[in-house]
């Protein structure tokens, strides 16, 4: 017996350790020559009126690993840095998406939190995406990324920059202990976690926030979908509807993007992008800090969904809703029509 349960616990161990498959629509160039890549740009830059084409060109179709490549060859012969060179050549909505993609994933979610966290107001939309869709290894790299850029704690500034039980979501969640799936099923705290969420919500006058906040930043992704499947048995209202009943603001959307994400991420992902451009022109900040920060991580899963969504691909759906430079750096991170 004892033999068995260390087996299991071995299993647990090896599976809860995995990484998350990736399915990005950026991958490493074959035949990369960084030296010549920054010629190029450090050429494009020069033209009179600025070559924007071949910038894109490059610098969409790189990997983070080798646009850093590029940039080391680029300050070898231009003697500048270049991302400084981009911002002095280019501008507005195509200027923010190339030098976002002169970060890492990490760096970039971290440049990005620190934004919306900056000077007066919060941008609460971005800091719950960025908080609430990232999963542990993802903001585990986050912090890191974070102290290292601006020598601070990112829990520091979210505990200035936000209140009350939204303050306390948020910073559970950056705790990142939230547990490693096990191929062991515990039907009990299946059954338990579920009964909790109901008797701290549904069931009693005012919510018992606490008990909702530690269920839903310890648990693992999929225990958290049987609970939820589980929570039905008790509530007359799915999570979701619950969570609409019960708290309101900042925090009902922390919850419900949290519940999107343990559903499917990359279908949360999916329909911020529809939201982002569904009237005339398109919420760009939004547009661009998913295409850069997901290119390299699910972007190709999310293009799916979008696809099965929505009825039409999300590259037809940038093409109609932006233009110019910036349109053909967006197509190309999306990098496909399916």
């Amino acid at each position: 017996m004892a033999l068995v349960s260390e087996f299991l616990g071995q299993l647990t161990l090896s599976y809860g350790g995995e990484e998350e498959p990736k399915f990005p629509t950026v991958v490493p160039v074959r035949d990369f020559d960084p030296a010549r890549d920054a010629a190029r740009i450090e050429t494009a830059i020069k033209t009179k009126g600025v070559d924007e084409q071949t910038i894109i060109d490059i610098l969409t179709r790189r990997s983070a690993e080798q646009r850093r490549e590029v940039a080391f060859e680029y300050e070898r012969i231009a003697k500048k840095d270049l991302s400084v060179a981009l911002k002095g050549a280019l501008s507005g909505a195509l200027e923010a998406l190339l030098l976002g993609l002169m970060k890492s994933t990490a760096q970039y979610d971290a440049w990005e939190l620190k934004a919306s966290m900056k000077g007066l107001g919060t941008d609460e939309e971005t800091l719950i995406e960025l908080v609430c869709s990232r999963n542990n290894e993802e903001l585990a790299e986050i912090k890191k990324a974070y102290r290292e850029m601006f020598k601070k704690e990112v829990e520091k500034d979210i505990s200035g920059d936000t209140s009350g039980n939204f303050a306390k979501l948020l910073l559970a969640l950056v705790q990142t202990k939230r547990d490693e799936p096990s191929n062991v099923v515990d039907y009990q705290k299946i059954d338990d976690d579920a009964r909790v969420l109901y008797e701290a919500g549904v069931k009693r006058k005012g919510t018992e926030v606490g008990s909702w906040i530690s269920i839903m930043s310890q648990r693992s992704i999929p225990h958290l979908q049987k609970v939820f499947e589980r929570y039905k048995s008790y509530s007359p209202y799915d999570m979701k509807e619950s969570i609409r009943k019960e708290v309101k603001g900042d925090l009902e959307k922390s919850f419900l993007t949290l519940v999107e994400c343990f559903e499917n991420r990359q279908l949360y992902f999916a329909n911020k992008l529809y939201e982002a451009m569904k009237s005339k022109g398109a919420k760009e900040k939004v547009v661009t800090r998913i295409l850069v920060s997901r290119c390299e991580v699910d972007l190709m899963r999310i293009r799916t969904e979008f696809k099965r969504q929505h009825k039409k691909s999300l590259y037809q759906t940038i093409a109609e809703h932006t233009k110019g430079d910036y349109q053909k750096a967006l197509l190309s991170l999306c990098g496909g029509d399916n």
